[in-house]
């Protein structure tokens, strides 16, 4: 598996991530423990060595199972998500920073994170949702940078909103965050524009969720698309979302179809393709899955007449927005 440095700290991580939101035990369909660990173990098996989880997931279950699978092997690099104080994962302009991310909050948060995965030091922390009005507030930031300098994080960073790529970027010209998790996607291109010259300045890591748009890129999803009780998707989008991915799937089909890979594959080539990108976070409780994905990062990039028609699709406005259920 090939690494990349992430942004100017020393930080190295693979090029196909996990990300670990299906192994939270609550929204995406229930399994058993055991079996999560065994996905962690095919992920790193695979030679992956970064995990992405959030306080959130499962309310600290998913920290506790990564905890519990790793056992204290600080060769994995992981990174962590600080929910918002007030349970409010869109802030409007009008939102007080205070309400989401107080000192004192950011620092507690910390502190069960670092129990949940039994570890003294997490490599990445990330805020896990932003609000472009907060351009001008530092004591988030003086927050983290004490955590830092107190040796329990290793790297500062934001994770940006749903179609918000670039509402961050204040922060990032000013030095103040190592890294910025983002939406971006073949449906997504928005961070190409709005956040990757940013950080590229800056020297700026940037992991890319959600890269198969909650599955509607390599599910074969109909207009009749059904899923299972409980499941977020079957309960938290706009009634006509999943005919809206659908229909951009359909018009992505013809232009990959003499391509000898799967839509998974084209879908994480798309984003690897570009070298700004540090990692890319498949999510997936299951162990083929993982192997497969991690498997992408051997095989050649996209050639530049696929990548330019897929690029233009987004610039005709004929394949826009996503939706991953997040802020």
């Amino acid at each position: 598996m090939k690494k990349r440095q992430l942004g100017k700290t020393n930080i190295e991580i693979s090029e196909v991530g996990l990300g670990t939101w299906q192994l939270s035990g609550d929204v995406w369909g229930k399994k058993t423990e055991a079996e999560y660990i065994q996905a962690i173990e095919a992920a790193i098996d695979a030679d992956i060595n970064y995990l992405d989880t959030a306080l959130d997931y499962g309310n600290g279950y998913c920290e506790q199972v990564i905890g519990k699978a790793l056992q204290g092997n600080s060769s994995v690099v992981i990174s962590s998500k600080i929910p918002p104080q007030c349970d409010d994962w869109s802030p409007k302009p009008q939102s007080k920073i205070q309400d989401y991310f107080s000192s004192d909050w950011i620092v507690k948060c910390c502190d069960t994170t670092l129990k949940n995965l039994r570890r003294e030091c997490i490599d990445i922390l990330f805020l896990h949702t932003w609000n472009l009005a907060w351009g001008h507030c530092t004591e988030w930031y003086e927050a983290m940078l004490k955590l830092k300098e107190l040796g329990k994080i290793r790297a500062i960073g934001i994770s940006v909103g749903d179609r918000r790529a670039g509402e961050a970027n204040s922060h990032i010209e000013a030095g103040r965050i190592d890294v910025v998790q983002v939406v971006y996607n073949i449906l997504e291109q928005e961070p190409e524009y709005t956040l990757f010259p940013m950080a590229q300045k800056h020297q700026v890591g940037i992991i890319a969720r959600c890269p198969f748009s909650s599955g509607a890129l390599v599910s074969g999803w109909t207009h009749s698309q059904k899923f299972p009780q409980g499941d977020w998707r079957g309960l938290w989008t706009p009634d006509d979302w999943v005919a809206r991915q659908v229909e951009m799937v359909d018009l992505i089909k013809p232009i990959v179809k003499d391509i000898n890979l799967s839509m998974s594959e084209i879908g994480l080539k798309y984003i690897l393709n570009n070298q700004t990108v540090t990692s890319v976070i498949p999510g997936s409780s299951s162990t083929e899955h993982i192997r497969r994905n991690a498997s992408v990062a051997r095989l050649s990039n996209l050639s530049e007449d696929i990548l330019h028609k897929l690029q233009q699709l987004w610039l005709d406005g004929k394949i826009q927005g996503t939706y991953n259920g997040g802020a």
